[in-house]
């Protein structure tokens, strides 16, 4: 990541730069809050921490700045004000976090951390094709014929399980793994049960010949694509 940091104390700022450093991100370090706001503005940063108290322009002043200008970076303060309206306040105006000196590095790494987790895309995982079945993992349906079939989270594992081995046979075992885990002590019809259940589900009829879910005797199930 690319960091920040405005911070008018040059020893905290000195020990925050190389602990950001030996941790892998990119630093750039500012001890006045206009010129730090210039920067933020002006360069693409992953995150910065900005201090309140700063010469030039104080930090609540910078982050009104920047958030009026539509600056997206993420904003942790730094800040050795604890009272509620001052931390209120710069909530209000667009901070993402606080941090309260003294604090311990570790502490604050862990911050940004979580702030770099938050930053990731959420992607969507992708859809399963089998047939004329479609699977959205994202929101635990099967498609089929324009129709969305709702699924419990068992019957999701099973179904995504059997489609993924579209046209094998795909044993009792592995079923049990899938859906409760390969400890698991699952009764003998339970399985079953299941089956029946997404069955029901999936199709207008129960019927073993035609069933999109076959059973294969002694050896386990096989999804069929239609």
């Amino acid at each position: 990541m690319k960091i920040l940091i405005i911070e008018d104390d040059k020893r905290i700022a000195g020990l925050v730069d190389r602990g950001l450093t030996e941790s892998g991100h990119q630093v750039v370090t500012s001890h006045n809050g206009s010129e730090g706001a210039d920067r933020m503005l002006a360069e693409k940063f992953d995150l910065a921490l900005l201090d309140i108290y700063l010469p030039g322009m104080d930090g609540l002043a910078v982050l009104e700045q920047v958030r009026a200008r539509r600056c997206k970076t993420p904003i942790l303060m730094l800040t050795a004000v604890d009272a509620v309206p001052k931390i209120l306040r710069a909530f209000d105006l667009g901070a993402d976090d606080y941090l309260v000196k003294p604090f311990l590095l570790e502490i604050l790494l862990a911050r940004v951390s979580a702030i770099a987790r938050r930053m990731q895309p959420v992607t969507e995982p992708p859809l399963v094709h089998a047939g004329d079945i479609t699977l959205d993992p994202s929101r635990r349906v099967a498609i089929r014929k324009n129709k969305q079939i709702y699924l419990t989270r068992k019957q999701f594992e099973l179904l995504e399980v059997l489609m993924r081995r579209t046209g094998l046979v795909t044993s009792r075992e592995q079923l049990i793994e899938a859906g409760w885990g390969h400890l698991a002590d699952v009764k003998e019809n339970t399985l079953e049960v299941y089956i029946h259940g997404l069955r029901s589900k999936l199709e207008d009829r129960a019927d073993d010949s035609h069933t999109l879910i076959r059973t294969i005797h002694g050896a386990g199930y096989m999804f069929v694509a239609q």
